[in-house]
């Protein structure tokens, strides 16, 4: 039962619009039809051209992970396993919406949450390789799907001592971490892919 509870909690909570929210009620606008059509915060910048609109809705994607997990390591049986599986699921929700028709974001606000609960490490190589490939091209679709497709390398040759170092609050193993950041990853990266607007080369 605490198995499915914590799917479950991941993927409604991850269901939250908040882009939908956000934009509808300062802008009168709907991700979902405007922009690159997803219901993410780069979008909801893009499409009103308020970063205040922007920063709110990767903040509340980013909350609504972190809630997930709170929820999952204190109210079910607190095991690493269920904070890994609502972590996955909170940004399936996030990506992949029932409500809008299984539309949503690209999932790294949810990631970033997640991972910020438990251990940033996934966080923190996801971001220096981002910055590593903004030198080649600056084009964030580009950077975000090569930092998808290097950090699970980095992360799972990575020495072990960088994993302990990061991990804290819900004792995730490191092949549990290793999983996670293979699963989360490949989910941000068919994310971006349904946008049908990337590049893995440059030009």
């Amino acid at each position: 039962m605490n198995f499915i509870l914590s799917i479950l909690t991941g993927y409604f909570l991850g269901c939250f619009p908040s882009a939908l929210i956000i934009t509808k009620k300062f802008a009168n606008k709907n991700p979902g039809y405007l922009g690159s059509k997803n219901y993410g915060s780069l979008n909801s910048y893009e499409i009103t051209n308020n970063k205040n609109i922007g920063i709110s809705v990767f903040l509340l994607d980013c909350l609504k992970a972190v809630l997930a997990v709170y929820i999952t390591w204190n109210y079910y049986f607190p095991k690493s396993i269920y904070i890994v599986l609502t972590s996955i699921f909170v940004v399936v929700g996030h990506c992949f919406n029932c409500f809008l028709k299984f539309k949503g974001g690209r999932g790294l606000a949810a990631t970033l949450g997640g991972c910020l609960m438990f251990n940033p490490l996934i966080a923190v190589v996801w971001c220096l390789v981002w910055l590593l490939f903004r030198i080649v091209r600056k084009d964030i679709i580009f950077q975000n799907m090569w930092a998808c497709i290097i950090t699970p390398f980095v992360i799972y040759f990575a020495p072990k001592y960088l994993f302990y170092l990061g991990n804290y609050n819900y004792y995730v193993t490191l092949d549990e971490y290793k999983i996670y950041c293979i699963i989360i990853c490949s989910i941000i990266f068919i994310a971006h892919i349904r946008t049908n607007k990337f590049k893995l080369f440059s030009d």
